[in-house]
């Protein structure tokens, strides 16, 4: 029991005002690093803060337009509906589209009855299988 209680006398008290004045001086250690760190950083990049030179504005590219998810190499086949008032509907069908969806815009577009949207829906179906599996 001797040796327990000489251990503990032998303890640094964290409570003392010397350990007090160490740990204050760690943190306004660490916290003056950090300032010197920062102003380093912003040495290295003079572009991050506002220059009083006034910049050429940024001219403006070319960018391309995107290339639609339809890539000419993947089109099965060119579909054409002519209505009967002489307005021609025109898509390119590749093995990535929907059958269903592209009767109904057909069908809105022109409002046809249901009963041609399942049928053309069906057409559709069929000439992307016969396609496909040639």
């Amino acid at each position: 029991m001797a040796s327990l209680e000489a251990t503990a006398k032998h303890r640094i008290d964290m409570a003392h005002g010397f350990m007090k004045s160490v740990i204050r001086n760690q943190i306004d250690r660490d916290n003056y690093d950090k300032e010197v760190k920062a102003q380093r950083q912003d040495k290295r990049n003079p572009r991050s803060h506002q220059s009083s030179k006034q910049k050429k504005p940024e001219l403006q590219t070319y960018i391309p337009p995107q290339r639609s998810k339809k890539d000419k190499g993947h089109q099965l086949y060119l579909l054409e509906y002519e209505h009967e008032n002489g307005e021609i509907f025109s898509v390119d069908v590749t093995k990535n589209d929907v059958p269903k969806a592209l009767a109904s815009e057909i069908g809105e577009r022109f409002k046809l009855p249901q009963e041609f949207v399942d049928v053309l829906t069906q057409r559709i179906e069929e000439e992307i299988d016969k396609r496909v599996a040639s």
